[in-house]
């Protein structure tokens, strides 16, 4: 069972292209740094930022950064 969890994951990921990649890890920093900055309250004196974080090309961007 191991090795068939194991080579889905593989296929999985050779099914993805390098710009999908780039935006799921972008999409995993957007949430993480929407949930990090809604507790430290930086959208009341950033709310753009919340919009930023939902643009597809922001967290491409991200993506792209980290």
């Amino acid at each position: 069972m191991l090795l068939v969890e194991k080579l889905s994951k593989i296929v999985e990921t050779l099914g993805e292209t390098p710009s999908v990649r780039i935006f799921k890890k972008g999409f995993e920093r957007a949430v993480e740094l929407l949930e990090k900055y809604g507790e430290c309250g930086v959208f009341s004196w950033a709310p753009r930022m919340r919009e930023w974080l939902k643009d597809p090309n922001y967290i491409f961007w991200l993506g792209r950064m980290g």
